[in-house]
């Protein structure tokens, strides 16, 4: 019983350290990639804010994301959604819109 126990806590602790991880607000890296959006903003209950480049109007676009299995996440906004890939190591991002072959890369300010 108690291993059982040890072992939910344990799959718990390292379940929500992987979601706080998302968490802040990450800038591009390389911000003459036209084709990637400036920034990810990461909050709390799955909230987020996007800002697009100029190349993609520009606009600042917020919402919901969920999980949907492994990397890969959906974001729902006023605009509609996009599926993205992303992976989080350390203070370094990297994002994949489904479709698409372009690897943008951020890294965390805060």
């Amino acid at each position: 019983m108690i291993t059982v126990i040890s072992s939910i806590l344990i799959l718990t602790a390292c379940s929500n350290s992987s979601a706080n991880s998302f968490i802040g607000t990450w800038e591009k890296v390389d911000t003459e990639e036209a084709g990637c959006r400036d920034s990810f903003v990461f909050k709390d209950n799955n909230q987020f804010e996007v800002q697009n480049s100029k190349l993609q109007g520009g606009k600042l676009l917020t919402g919901t994301y969920e999980h949907i299995e492994n990397n890969d996440y959906k974001f729902n906004y006023s605009e509609g959604t996009n599926n993205f890939t992303i992976e989080v190591e350390d203070q370094s991002m990297t994002v994949t819109m489904a479709g698409s072959d372009n690897v943008c890369e951020y890294n965390k300010i805060d």
